[in-house]
């Protein structure tokens, strides 16, 4: 064979290997596409939740169909053999007996439901779509359609639908069985995680897993659970501690609200929080210990050594000082804030609640300084009373925890201030009895 006959064979087989490889990698690079299937939903999700009474087991018998796309699936871990799915008029949970549902029902991928010899019910007051278990004579419960049958109930369609969240006001989430923002995805703004929150992880990471619930609010006050599995893939995620968006599934408990975060990256809290600085004592411990350590406060006893304490009422937890029982006969005691700085320019306003029991002379000061050096001796700093609403109580029995009112901080605007929480008595031990119980609680300087 010549030179050329050789050269030119060399040649061919390099080009047919280079086709062959070429198209071995061509069909590796381009998975076949997924399109809808041939099918047409011919029924809406709200008109097929209108179906169900609460507390009963409805059979479907007629070829109804329904289609959405995911909103919601288990990749993450917070939900569990279920999946939301949500089309233009409503939402709902899809029960499944299977895991790593989102390899094939991913968010954003469109299905199909073929709804004949399924039942729908309802669980804690969300209507769920599944199977009947009927091991149980007389007590039947809704079941997750077994993994072998769900290619005869669910057609997959195409990938990468967006649904866009609703953006909603806590106002208009309802409770009622048949709500139609029940199960959707929702957008709340202006919202942060509760100041006691924001040092807490999302949910319990020990062995136990168990769920925990956290408290989103607005700057008005109005809060929302957030309430998260211990089985999440973010579970000792600590939330964010600004304010802004939150984008969960909006569900419920029978009446109470919740949120189900599909991931932390729906909380996009970049922004400043409402409160420059803000204490609700919820990280205290038993009721009439000595008050658990807050960080950075000062718990001062500058006069008998009496120090402040822990008060829990139920789930009301909060802060309280008596002289009663001290064996002192005088009693000066303050609670001071770390440092807080008040932006130039700005108009904060301080506020908390208070209330007083079995009053009988004892007083309690709120005051402000801004050369207190963070000794024990407070009283040798340079302090201002401030006009906060402080009550009296009963002669027997407690008062109720009420608003102090609004104090306009602007004057100290540009300076860095402690709040000094003073108390005055004496045990009946001096000859006098001023042994009056003070309570405060949610202690905030807001920006405005």
């Amino acid at each position: 064979m010549t030179k050329f006959l050789k050269s030119t064979v060399a040649v061919l087989l390099m080009l047919t290997t280079a086709a062959f490889i070429h198209s071995c990698k061509k069909s590796f690079d381009n998975p076949p596409a997924y399109v809808d299937p041939n099918i047409t939903a011919n029924t809406t999700i709200k008109t097929l939740k209108a179906m169900h009474a609460s507390g009963g087991y409805e059979q479907i018998t007629t070829d109804i169909i329904i289609s959405g796309v995911v909103t919601a699936d288990d990749k993450s871990g917070n939900f569990y053999k279920e999946l939301y799915i949500q089309d233009a008029s409503g939402a709902i949970a899809l029960e499944l007996n299977g895991t790593n549902l989102y390899t094939e029902y991913p968010i954003g991928r469109k299905i199909f439901i073929k709804l004949k010899g399924l039942y729908l019910s309802d669980y804690a007051g969300m209507i769920q779509i599944g199977t009947l278990d009927n091991t149980v004579p007389n007590n039947p419960t809704l079941t997750g359609i077994p993994y072998t049958l769900f290619d005869n109930y669910i057609l997959r369609g195409t990938f990468g639908n967006d649904i866009t969240p609703r953006q909603v006001t806590l106002a208009q989430l309802g409770t009622n069985l048949q709500d139609t923002l029940l199960g959707t995805l929702i957008q709340l703004n202006g919202y942060e995680f509760s100041a006691g929150d924001t040092s807490k992880i999302y949910a319990d990471t020990s062995s136990l897993k168990n769920s925990v619930n956290l408290t989103v609010k607005d700057c008005g006050g109005n809060s929302v659970i957030v309430r998260t599995s211990g089985y999440a893939n973010f579970a000792g995620v600590h939330p964010a501690g600004g304010n802004g968006s939150i984008t969960a599934i909006y569900t419920k408990y029978n009446t109470t609200q919740q949120l189900i975060l599909r991931s932390p990256a729906d909380v996009n809290f970049t922004g400043g929080r409402c409160s420059l600085f803000e204490e609700d004592f919820n990280s205290i411990g038993a009721n009439s210990a000595t008050l658990t350590p807050l960080p950075g406060w000062k718990d001062i006893g500058e006069v008998g050594g009496v120090f402040y304490k822990n008060a829990v009422f139920g789930s009301t937890k909060c802060a309280k000082v008596e002289a009663n029982a001290t064996g002192v006969a005088v009693v000066t005691s303050w609670l001071i804030t770390p440092p807080i700085p008040l932006p130039a320019g700005s108009s904060p306003k301080f506020t908390f609640t208070n209330a007083a029991g079995y009053d009988n002379g004892a007083t309690f000061k709120v005051l402000i300084s801004t050369n207190y050096n963070g000794s024990n001796t407070p009283s040798s700093s340079t302090w201002t009373q401030l006009p906060a609403t402080i009550y009296t109580g009963p002669a027997s029995g407690y008062g109720t925890l009420a608003s102090s009112g609004v104090v306009n901080l602007a004057a100290y605007a540009g300076q860095t201030v402690y709040i000094g929480f003073r108390y005055d008595g004496a045990d009946p031990a001096s000859g006098t009895k001023k042994t009056t119980t003070f309570e405060f609680d949610d202690v905030k300087i807001l920006k405005q």
